[in-house]
């Protein structure tokens, strides 16, 4: 093992007064509470929290009574966090999930069916009681691995009922975009953005589709010319879906220049939930949305939320999906995610005389070495450079001056991971 990296262990904890589990790697905390809704309810980066808990609801359980109410968005017990509901939601007939409140799937004491640490990685799984309303059954898998700020998060529904169901895999994951004044009162955070590839041939004539809120909620937006979504937190309230083709979505407190940011696959001709949104973006504000009334509050934060297609599930079927989230130092907005890290400032390159001027922003996902690979006009790699280290807990500013070999046709800067000397790549550039 190399000497500046932990290993990975998992242990019984409390956190904020519930029964926790907590797994880390020396770079990233991971906390799940099974007894609500196997909830994630903590990701730090350091001492940086990136999930948002609900102060007023910390260390507290209730009977399902209690977290069903009266069935209204006013009884929900929003504990923050990271949870897994089935899309698509709606009150209409049993095709929909009707909830939140939901005591079962959202609220319910899930079970722990495993736990496990080695050096090279922590796992937790967590399942809910079955529920009969959708007839399905959560898994919640997350695996902190070794050497980075890397997460992987398994969901698995499976049909316990004995008739066919037809279901979304919906992640929701709360991030605080708010800061604490001195004297600890919080304010909301400036800078706090979420962006996601854009959709050239959207079927949404603004590239995404307002589902509650204001329709000129200011927050909404578009970069046409680098091709995203762009959710600026203003403290409105509003959610939108996004018929992204992409892989990645990102959170990006550029504030403090830390950014999350959750990765998956998409799967093209495939049916998704809400008019074919693949990741959607809720906003707590001022504003009403239904029984909503956050004026006066001090909740300020960002929702990311990830779909999976529809999947058909006969009885006792299963399915997954999974999710990669990943963190880092890095200025915000973020404007492209890949295995290696995210982009703040895409890589440029500058002519002189006899050399190359690269500059660019970046986030690394992994401690290791970033490297300079120049490749030909078959686009085959001929020759590298070590460049630095780096890890997730610097932003990597390039700013430097090469010479170019004279059969260069383009470059990768690549981060070449010390945990297993795997090489990803962080960005490219044609010559």
């Amino acid at each position: 093992m190399h000497k500046n990296l932990s290993p990975c262990s998992l242990e019984k904890t409390n956190f904020r007064g519930w029964d926790a589990f907590t797994l880390r790697n020396g770079l990233v905390n991971l906390v799940a509470v099974p007894d609500i809704g196997g909830r994630i309810m903590a990701f730090d980066l350091g001492d940086y929290p990136f999930f948002f808990v609900d102060p007023d609801l910390a260390g507290k359980i209730f009977t399902p009574e209690e977290n069903q109410g009266d069935g209204s968005l006013a009884a929900w017990k929003n504990y923050g966090g990271d949870k897994t509901w089935p899309s698509p939601q709606g009150w209409d007939n049993q095709d929909q999930w009707p909830g939140p409140p939901d005591p079962i799937l959202d609220t319910g004491r899930y079970q722990v069916k495993r736990l496990e640490a080695s050096d090279e990685a922590a796992v937790l799984q967590m399942v809910s009681p079955s529920d009969s309303s959708t007839g399905i059954q959560i898994s919640r898998q997350i695996t902190l691995h070794r050497g980075g700020s890397r997460a992987t998060l398994d969901l698995t529904f499976t049909n316990v009922s004995n008739r066919p169901v037809r279901w979304s895999i919906w992640d929701v994951t709360q991030l605080r975009a708010e800061r604490t004044l001195p004297g600890g009162k919080l304010e909301m955070q400036a800078d706090c953005s979420v962006t996601a590839p854009l959709n050239p041939k959207s079927r949404f004539p603004r590239g995404f589709y307002v589902m509650f809120g204001d329709v000129n909620n200011s927050q909404w937006g578009t970069d046409i010319m680098k091709g995203l979504f762009v959710g600026q937190y203003r403290w409105e309230i509003g959610k939108v879906g996004i018929d992204s083709p992409g892989d990645w979505i990102a959170f990006s407190n550029g504030a403090e220049k830390y950014a999350f940011t959750g990765r998956y696959k998409f799967f093209p001709g495939e049916e998704y939930p809400d008019q074919g949104a693949t990741v959607e973006c809720w906003t707590v504000g001022k504003g009403k949305v239904g029984n909503f009334n956050y004026e006066g509050s001090s909740v300020y934060l960002m929702e990311v939320e990830v779909l999976s297609p529809f999947y058909t599930f006969k009885p006792g079927d299963m399915h997954s999906f999974r999710i990669e989230w990943e963190a880092c130092r890095c200025a915000g907005p973020v404007v492209n995610v890949t295995e290696a890290g995210c982009t703040h400032q895409p890589l440029e390159i500058e002519r002189t005389a006899e050399e190359l001027r690269l500059t660019g922003s970046f986030g690394v996902f992994d401690v290791g070495s970033l490297q300079l690979v120049w490749k030909d006009g078959r686009g085959v790699p001929f020759t590298q450079a070590a460049l630095e280290d780096v890890n997730p807990m610097q932003v990597v500013q390039v700013d430097r001056f090469v010479r170019p070999p004279v059969e260069a046709s383009s470059l990768e800067l690549q981060v070449v991971a010390v945990v297993n000397q795997y090489p990803r790549v962080l960005a490219v550039c044609k010559l």
